[in-house]
């Protein structure tokens, strides 16, 4: 079978592949020979430049620090006397394919990269969430051994061994741990389509072999039996006969410490989350609304432009005279998509005989559109024929290279390009706050960039894209209509850090609900147990406020040292995160301030209820009922 490409030309389909599983980094429609890419051959000999991406398999127990030295070695004997500095100006470092998805953070990367530090960080929150599920368990299983010590003893009495009585309760916990891990995987297979559309991924539990899920969910079982049942069953197992068959109250030395250390650290965790959740969404805040020094609002870019081919021009007249157009531009890259770089030779004296840049060819009108700040120098003319050999800089390129003055001086692209600075724009943020803004030059294009933009005006956004639809269907029929808006293409930087932002929202909530459910049961029971005292102090006067706060006033403890505890260790985390960032925000103490009053106001309403109820009941049945 054939495709016929828009401009004619026709392929012939020579075979068929499995589809790429949806988590590479590699997705591909169609495979074409690269011998009939007609730029590419005009590229073989410019050393100073990478135009296709190259994979290779090497033998077994090939040494790659040596072969990368020497593919080195041939580079720079390729780049000749062009290049005649000190340093590498073209280097081809390798990189294992497994890294790329997890480890790489490149310009021109296939697709989008996923971040390893993230899915430690998930792994980590994940185990504190489940460390939060286990101490609940600890402590609620503790608290309620006076429901179970008669029992205990009873067994003892009739010859059961510590062994057995422990044993049991392992079991118990066994079962309990068992039930709950099926149920998991039932929860996790309903709710993984939520989670894909959240995360943005593609995963499922059958991609997981079942020998591996498994063995997983069996370490998994055995290990939080042990985590959750060793406490339990030491102390239940431990119950002096006597004393409890007596009627004595179960009281065992440093208990009540553990409980109370158990309670202080499941609200470290949940505010050390709280304080994630909000510092991660401030920064977000940050770098999308900080100054740019470019205006993104309402432009439309359109993709493969160069598709228009010879209507290319009448399309963008076409444009320029419809209602709620305020002005076109055409680039090779606009801010959020990819920018190439290649080695230039500055006009000397420089800080640099050569030296990468990053650079864009780009229309007369391009930094009008974007609203750029000229620092000195002028813009762009078309009518003037001179500036198909000039360019613009941005203030960075003329620090780095230490040109005061930069108007007039000149670059040297190769092959006699010299093009010379018309204008200094000032910094605009045209990568993502992760990087610092790098040099850049602006050329004037006399070609048919790929990028189209067009800068709309009122609120009729959707009339306005179908009108420019319309007439893209009337000029270029057999070529798709693809476009994006420039807010969102800047916004897709940030796309790792905007789900992470939501899915610490979901783990910090939760982890919250589950340190307040553990808190709620330990309240009913430890106010159960002073039903009797609660009763007599209100008999000798006391008020329901102030018995309120006599029952709040011990858990509000424990929360306060669990926040103390949260602080600095939450902060370390949180400064280690930005210094990814190279704008960031600093960590203001009002975060901390939020998120334990949060904790602090959850606490006491998981509280709050048993409290006013113990509070509230009549005394004399309390006191009648011993």
């Amino acid at each position: 079978k054939t495709i016929t490409q828009n401009d004619g030309k026709v392929w012939e389909v020579s075979a068929v592949v499995k589809a790429f599983p949806a988590q590479s980094h590699l997705q591909f429609d169609m495979l074409a020979s690269i011998a009939n890419v007609k730029r590419l051959e005009r590229r073989k000999e410019q050393w100073g430049s990478a135009s296709v991406y190259t994979y290779f398999k090497v033998r077994p127990g090939t040494d790659m620090e040596a072969l990368q030295s020497k593919l080195q070695t041939y580079v720079d004997g390729q780049l000749g006397d062009s290049y005649s500095g000190e340093g590498d100006y073209s280097s081809f470092p390798f990189q294992p394919l497994t890294s790329i998805h997890l480890d790489s953070n490149l310009e021109y990367e296939l697709s989008a990269n996923g971040n390893r530090n993230y899915v430690y960080l998930f792994v980590i929150v994940a185990f504190m969430i489940l460390l939060l599920a286990g101490v609940n368990f600890i402590n609620l299983a503790t608290a309620y051994s006076i429901t179970r010590a008669k029992e205990v003893g009873i067994r003892k009495v009739l010859g059961s061994k510590r062994d057995q009585i422990s044993g049991q309760f392992f079991v118990e916990t066994l079962l309990q741990v068992c039930i709950s891990v099926l149920v998991a995987l039932i929860l996790a297979q309903l709710i993984m389509p939520y989670f894909n559309q959240l995360a943005g991924k593609s995963l499922s539990i059958g991609q997981v072999p079942l020998l591996t899920l498994f063995s997983a969910s069996t370490i998994l079982v055995l290990s939080l039996t042990l985590l959750t049942g060793t406490l339990p069953a030491k102390f239940l197992s431990a119950i002096d006969v006597v004393k409890v068959l007596k009627g004595a109250t179960i009281t065992k030395t440093g208990r009540n410490w553990v409980r109370e250390g158990l309670v202080v650290s499941q609200f470290c965790i949940s505010t050390g989350l709280i304080v994630g959740m909000f510092v991660v969404q401030h920064q977000l805040d940050f770098i999308q609304n900080q100054r740019l020094g470019f205006d993104k609002e309402q432009v439309l870019v359109i993709n493969r432009a160069s598709g228009l081919e010879r209507q290319y021009e009448p399309f963008l007249n076409e444009l320029n005279a419809m209602a709620g157009v305020e002005q076109t531009a055409c680039g090779q890259s606009f801010p959020g998509k990819a920018f190439d770089s290649t080695i230039f030779l500055p006009e000397q004296p420089a800080n640099y005989r050569e030296t990468s840049l990053n650079y864009a060819f780009v229309g007369a009108h391009y930094a009008d559109l974007l609203e750029l700040e000229f620092i000195s120098g002028r813009n762009f003319s078309p009518d003037m024929i001179s500036d198909s050999t000039a360019c613009l800089i941005n203030e960075t390129a003329a620090d780095r290279l230490g040109w005061t003055d930069p108007i007039g001086k000149t670059f040297n692209r190769g092959n006699d390009d010299k093009r010379t600075v018309i204008g200094v724009v000032k910094d605009f943020h045209y990568r993502s706050s992760h990087h610092e803004v790098e040099p850049l030059i602006l050329f004037m294009t006399s070609w048919q960039p790929s990028y189209m933009a067009v800068k709309l005006s009122g609120k009729n956004m959707t009339e306005r894209v179908a009108a420019i639809e319309n007439q893209w269907k009337q000029m270029a029929p057999k070529v798709p209509f693809d476009f994006t808006f420039l807010d969102e293409d800047y916004a897709q930087l940030y796309a790792n850090e905007q789900k992470m932002a939501e899915v610490f929202t979901i783990f910090a909530g939760l982890a919250l609900f589950i340190a307040c459910l553990g808190l709620f049961g330990l309240a009913s029971f430890l106010i159960k147990r002073r039903s009797k005292e609660i009763a007599i102090r209100k008999v000798v006067g006391a008020t329901t406020a102030g018995i309120m706060g006599l029952l709040s006033r011990d858990f509000l403890r424990l929360v306060l040292i669990g926040i103390l505890i949260a602080v600095p260790i939450a902060w370390y985390a949180m400064n280690s995160w930005l210094q990814d960032f190279a704008y960031r925000i600093d960590i203001q103490w009002w975060i901390f301030a939020l998120a334990g009053s949060i904790a602090i106001v959850v606490a006491l309403a998981a509280v709050a209820f048993q409290s006013i109820t113990a509070a509230m009941a009549n005394p004399v049945t309390r006191l009648r009922d011993f």
